[in-house]
């Protein structure tokens, strides 16, 4: 049971980065690309800390859901707005 709560306290701390670098590296396009800087930058934060409580691949996985489903949330509700007609 501790286990699971130094995970869920791990990801509530993490996901507010998440989001904050989503918003940062929102630019039109480049999805898979962007997408992968952010899963780099969260293996290195995993690394650096030597955080042992899950591992880097799982933390990876979730973390790469996570932004699927923040950046499809921001595309629906209109915060992330893309140019309908390029020129």
């Amino acid at each position: 049971m501790t286990k699971i709560l130094e995970i869920i306290g791990l990801l509530t701390g993490l996901l507010p980065f998440v989001i904050v670098l989503i918003q940062q590296f929102e630019t039109p396009g480049f999805g898979p690309e962007k997408k992968q800087v952010i899963l780099d930058a969260i293996g290195s934060i995993h690394d650096q800390l030597g955080i042992t409580v899950i591992s880097k691949e799982k933390l990876l996985s979730i973390v790469g859901s996570f932004i699927d489903i923040a950046v499809a949330f921001f595309n629906l509700v209109g915060i992330f707005k893309h140019d309908e007609n390029p020129t």
